[in-house]
């Protein structure tokens, strides 16, 4: 009985004293050290444990406390004589404390006890990095690499360098880490992303930074693919197109390739529109030959991006569709080719306005034996499409809506839900549209998910300014004539919509889509007009930088006017400076202004 007395008490006191430990802990936590420091000296004077040691010690230094942080710190070293740990944390206070000799004399000792041990070196940094002594923790892992060879800390270097603002030495540590490990190549890209973005790639002395440390290794390591990977994703993340294409060519040839590094950069630079650039890689990609698994896809891809810088020039066109009838005649109509004959159907339909014979070689592709099902559904939208072209509203409907039953969860699914919610915005049924845009704005696709909030906040933004929604209708209407390549009637459709209400909200949409208009007309004096109304009239709206980014691309691509465009980009960095245009913006400026940009020396 009185074992089990006893045993009680023990308990009760155990108990008792990790309450207390708790609440020391949270005090600790909170940064309220004095508090914390008041129940761990009575804990102490029961019964030491090194299991509150480290906020403890903690508390003591953050209070200054530091004679009495250095008793505990030798304390607890007595009792771990073979932990370098606790040794480490004496020198610590004495460094704080501003014993600089006893401290170098602390230190010298423990760095002698050093063997390069992975663990070892860890521990004591990691120890130096709590009270934020980050040269004295690069200094172990420095001493212990050249004990043991076996010992790489790259990583942790890079980290340290960061702390102390040695960014340079950051990055080269990582590149070393690459070169040491090729493994280790989704971390590195990441760790110089999270830099970039950390100090902005707006930053040009980081970008710069970054290239001048990458540029020896991608020279040295020749027979190594990462450090020029890396350096086409630098060349991209600064929208240094052409210096990235010319960097994945010298890669392609280099390693004898197939040229898929340079076909996934022509996907981005048509994402871009960058078609020059774009048809450029594929032409690439196809001098690989016939038997190159990407010689269809880039030839389709080529034409494509062809059929996207179009003008109405009849002979352009005229030649183009000759195009499309030499590589169908080339490749033939098969399940290799479906994509190909969507595309040759879109053109017909949207460049040639020839609506029935789009159908045909639609229906033709749809039937082809083997069809991939996602191809299937491609042609099933381009199908939809050329209908609502016909006015054919609800066969349109019935194709948007198989497609997005059979891909649910699916960008491809998605797609057709944007469509069919266009026509619900079309035919001036606001709600039911929002609701099917609401659900798209999480789509895994951007380009879907940015389309479903542009047209969600076109109506979100005029729809209930009015005790009507006339405005909104009218304007939707000319928004489907102008899709129907009605563009008098759009135009006209969209002049009303001014004249019957002044001043809306919508007139700067309306003189954007009017540009968007006069650009097919190939009227280009107005197309300045309508951006410069934007631009002037609306400055203080959501448009104004997309209408002078637009201007001065036409003066800079199509005039060849650098001035006005130089003037044109410079104030799209002065006015709207947190625009999505900033950087190309930046960098075209840099080019017209004769910077040296394409140095990669």
């Amino acid at each position: 009985m009185r074992l089990l007395f006893v045993f009680m008490l023990i308990s009760c006191f155990a108990i008792a004293q990790h309450g207390e430990q708790k609440l020391a802990y949270q005090y600790y936590v909170n940064g309220e050290y004095d508090k914390a420091i008041s129940i761990y000296d009575e804990l102490n004077k029961e019964r030491f444990s090194v299991a509150y040691y480290i906020p403890y010690f903690g508390s003591l230094l953050k209070t200054e406390q530091y004679k009495q942080a250095e008793k505990l710190a030798k304390k607890v070293a007595k009792i771990y004589p073979n932990s370098l740990n606790y040794q480490l944390e004496v020198g610590i206070v004495q460094r704080k404390s501003g014993n600089t000799k006893k401290a170098d004399r602390t230190f010298r000792k423990i760095f002698e006890n050093l063997t390069g041990q992975q663990s070892q070196a860890i521990n004591l940094a990691n120890t130096f990095r709590r009270y934020e002594m980050y040269g004295d923790a690069l200094r172990v892992y420095i001493l212990s690499e050249k004990l043991n060879a076996k010992s790489h800390f790259g990583t942790q270097k890079a980290q340290l360098y960061a702390q102390l603002g040695e960014v340079d030495l950051m990055i080269v540590e990582y590149l070393n880490e690459l070169k040491r490990n090729p493994k280790q190549k989704s971390m590195v890209f990441a760790r110089v992303q999270l830099f970039l973005n950390n100090d902005g790639i707006k930053s040009e002395s980081s970008y710069q930074l970054v290239k001048k440390q990458l540029l020896p290794f991608v020279r040295q390591e020749e027979a190594r693919t990462e450090f020029s990977e890396l350096l086409i994703w630098l060349f991209m993340q600064n929208a240094q197109y052409e210096m990235a294409f010319r960097q994945a060519k010298s890669l392609d040839k280099r390693t004898d390739a197939d040229g898929e590094e340079v076909f996934d950069l022509a996907e981005i630079f048509l994402d871009k529109q960058y078609y020059d650039l774009a048809i450029k890689a594929y032409e690439y990609v196809i001098q690989k030959g016939k038997n190159n698994f990407l010689f269809i896809d880039a030839n389709i891809n080529k034409l494509y991006t062809k059929t996207k810088i179009l003008n109405s020039k009849n002979q352009e066109v005229s030649s183009l569709d000759d195009a499309y009838k030499s590589l169908i005649m080339e490749l033939g109509e098969n399940r290799n080719t479906v994509m190909l004959l969507s595309n040759y159907a879109h053109f017909k339909a949207f460049y040639l306005h020839d609506l029935l014979a789009a159908e045909t070689i639609l229906l033709s592709a749809m039937e082809v034996p083997g069809i991939d099902k996602y191809d299937l559904a491609e042609c099933k939208l381009e199908y939809a499409d050329v209908q609502l072209l016909l006015g054919n509203i609800w066969e349109s409907l019935l194709y948007y809506s198989q497609v997005e039953k059979d891909f649910k969860e699916n960008p491809i699914g998605h797609k057709a839900k944007l469509r069919r919610a266009k026509i619900a915005y079309y035919q001036g049924d606001f709600y039911w549209a929002q609701a099917q845009l609401g659900a798209l704005k999480a789509s895994t696709s951007k380009l879907i998910a940015n389309d479903a909030m542009d047209l969600s906040l076109l109506i979100i933004d005029n729809l209930n300014l009015d005790t009507s929604a006339i405005a909104m209708e009218m304007f939707a209407t000319a928004d489907l004539l102008f899709y129907q390549q009605k563009y008098e009637k759009a135009i006209a459709k969209y002049d009303s919509v001014i004249t019957v209400f002044p001043g809306h909200t919508l007139s700067d949409e309306i003189y954007m889509q009017k540009a968007e208009i006069y650009m097919q007309l190939n009227n280009t004096d107005m197309v300045l007009e309508m951006y410069n109304k934007i631009a002037t009239d609306w400055n203080y709206d959501i448009l104004a930088d997309d209408a002078l980014y637009k201007m001065a691309k036409l003066y800079d691509n199509t005039l060849s006017n650098p001035e006005k465009a130089m003037e044109l980009y410079e104030k799209i960095l002065l006015e709207h400076n947190s625009s999505i245009f900033v950087a190309e913006a930046r960098k075209r400026f840099r080019v017209l202004r004769g910077d040296n940009l394409n140095d990669e020396k």
